[in-house]
């Protein structure tokens, strides 16, 4: 591989440039790189002498035709026309002194040139990618831009008011001050030309001076990686695939960090090792992931690969992160409400299915994996060990298409591992706060899923995520007793009374107006809680209406049955209604969030020696926890 290396100031610079249509567009930030390219230039000049030069990095280049194609560097190269831009615009606005004209000149002469063979000018650096506009000549030509803002014209122009601005403060000083920048940025800024001999050869110079394995650059590796291997009769095709992958992660509010999606695609699709760290990506591709991707003898494939899991990919962040409200994937929003907004995890185990399956399959896993993520919110397992179980369990769930595959998959993985913790998690939610749920969005659609549950059995309608976070959190106990007076009754001290208040079963959800109404309803030496539910009764929400000793709906109704079954009949509100109301949302949880549609304390597996081992297991942990269940109902006042 032939490569020539040429150390050039930018007065040295003779060549013509051309960014191809396939390099990534302009992503410098006018207060992040563009600053930084400001700053480290500016400290350069101030403390400069006649024999010190400025490095300002590497530019890879390969020759084509009269020009040369820019493989790397084209941020800094475009950063450079940018300053020139803004020094004659600046120099064009004053009265200049002599030098300063002759820089004018020069200036204009370096960023644009007139061909005589094609009578016409040839400006240093062409962009070719779309999202340029040509808006780099309309700016060496002043000329008005009526064209298309894109994102990337947005951070060109931000880049050159910051350049002309920096320009400004130099003149402020005097003109020969600024004269002085111009012959320092033309004469002590210098960059090292890196030229290879073909394309090909370039990519390889870029893959192995980059592999840095952080933020765009990373991304920037693969898809040169990908280039480098395909013929450039497949650029075209190639380019226009991968704008639809950045277009999708962008779209998904994803683009500031696109290797979560890589790394998760990697996960999902190749990687066998367990879990796959983004500063380790490029190096796994290049090595023991070369012949699982097959990108050198299938690069095309590649792509299409990426490009499909980067549409399920979006589509499933827009879910989880409550953008998407639409049906498609109702379980998807389920998750984001219950294991937040910002949860990603599942979406290894989402993205493992085959690229043709349908929605409802993809549904039906995530309505599972919903299911794991309350048993362990409610457990208060961290969400680090649920990555290290998908980056196992997502071999078994590759390539599958139906929903009958899903579920042997889901018996194998999600099914083994819940059941194990069946008996700690039963015994955890009859002691759990409400706000251990929080934040408030999540606290609510648990409450709301109850709820929703309990309307099921009852026959009535069910209520939608809308209605379901416009309701208000509703302490039956109230927070503050009228005057802090708590009577014996309700507990020997605060302290006592605080740990009821905070229970699960002491909170329902409430309509804003009923909630207000019954705000003042708070003096326990009074008949509070008949006030309170006279206006429960009011409710369109079936548990809250319930509470309501004397609402009943005819006879031999399914509401009544409910009420009968589920002994949810309340004459007082002390901590044994607490614990009592607490045990019915415990029994409508296990109805709620089920694994292949069984109470996942009842579950029974496919594979009979499967189940007797987890039976096993179950009796083991549901005697070691017996005995510290015990003491927290007693410290809790139940017992």
């Amino acid at each position: 591989m032939q490569i020539d290396a040429q150390v050039k100031s930018i007065s040295d610079i003779n060549q013509f440039f051309i960014v191809p249509d396939y390099q990534r567009e302009y992503v410098w930030k006018a207060n992040d790189q563009v600053k930084q390219f400001i700053t480290d230039i500016d400290n350069a000049f101030e403390t400069s002498n006649n024999d010190s030069s400025y490095y300002l990095g590497s530019v890879i280049i390969v020759k084509k035709q009269d020009n040369y194609d820019v493989i790397d560097g084209q941020q800094r190269l475009t950063t450079i026309v940018l300053t020139l831009c803004a020094l004659k615009d600046f120099l064009e606005s004053i009265t200049r002194t002599e030098s300063a004209e002759n820089f004018y000149n020069a200036i204009k002469s370096w960023l644009s040139t007139f061909n005589m063979k094609t009578a016409s000018h040839q400006n240093r650096v062409e962009l070719q990618y779309e999202e340029s506009q040509n808006y780099l000549s309309y700016l060496i030509h002043k000329k008005e831009y009526k064209g298309k803002v894109t994102p990337s014209i947005q951070k060109m122009q931000a880049a050159y008011d910051a350049m002309y601005e920096y320009v400004a403060s130099l003149n402020n000083e005097r003109q020969e001050h600024l004269v002085d920048f111009i012959a320092f940025f033309f004469n002590k800024i210098v960059l090292v030309f890196i030229v290879s001999a073909d394309l090909h050869g370039a990519l390889k110079i870029f893959e192995t001076s980059n592999q840095r394995g952080a933020s765009l650059d990373a991304m920037d590796l693969v898809k040169n990686l990908i280039f480098s291997e395909a013929n450039e009769k497949d650029f075209p095709d190639i380019k226009a695939k991968w704008k639809i992958v950045v277009g999708n992660i962008h779209a998904c509010k994803e683009g500031e960090n696109p290797l979560r999606f890589l790394r998760y695609f990697l996960m999902a699709r190749y990687c066998d090792n367990g879990i796959l760290r983004e500063e380790d990506i490029y190096k796994w591709i290049i090595s023991e992931g070369e012949p699982l991707i097959n990108y050198k003898n299938k690069p095309i494939e590649f792509v299409n690969a990426l490009l499909s899991a980067s549409e399920r990919y979006s589509k499933l962040v827009n879910a989880t992160s409550l953008v998407d409200h639409h049906q498609t994937y109702p379980a998807v929003v389920n998750i984001g409400y219950i294991n937040k907004y910002m949860s990603r995890q599942h979406l290894l185990l989402l993205l493992a299915l085959d690229v043709n399956c349908e929605d409802e399959v993809i549904n039906y896993l995530a309505k599972q994996l919903e299911t794991l993520f309350f048993v362990n919110n409610t457990l208060g397992i961290q969400a680090k060990y649920n990555e290290n179980n998908f980056s196992i369990w997502v071999q078994y769930f590759r390539g599958l298409k139906t929903i009958e595959q899903v579920k042997v998959a889901v018996e194998k993985t999600i099914a083994k591992y819940i059941t194990k913790k069946a008996a700690e998690f039963k015994q955890t939610l009859l002691t759990k706060r409400h706000d251990a749920f929080n934040p408030l969005y999540r606290l609510r659609y648990i409450l709301g899923t109850l709820e929703n549950k309990a309307a099921e059995l009852c026959n009535m309608p069910l209520k939608d995520h809308g209605f379901i976070q416009n309701l208000q959190v509703e302490h039956i106990l109230p927070q503050t007793p009228k005057a802090d007076v708590i009577p014996e009754a309700y507990g020997a001290d605060y302290l006592e009374y605080s740990s009821q208040v905070y229970m699960l079963g002491n909170v329902t959800l409430l309509e804003s107006q009923i909630n207000q109404a019954v705000n003042n309803f708070n003096d326990l030496s009074a008949d509070w809680f008949k006030q309170k539910q006279s206006e429960y009764k009011n409710s369109a929400l079936v548990l809250s209406k319930m509470l309501d000793v004397e609402f009943s709906i005819g006879k031999n109704t399914s509401t009544n049955q409910f009420i009968h079954d589920y002994n949810y009949a309340f004459n007082e509100w002390k901590k044994e209604q607490i614990h009592q109301r607490q045990q019915v949302l415990l029994n409508l949880a296990l109805l709620s969030w089920t694994i292949n549609g069984q109470r996942i304390d009842q579950y029974k597996f496919t594979d009979e020696d499967e189940q007797r081992k987890n039976i096993d297991q179950v009796t083991i942990e549901i005697f070691s926890v017996h005995d510290k269940f015990h003491r927290t109902l007693i410290l809790s006042g139940f017992c």
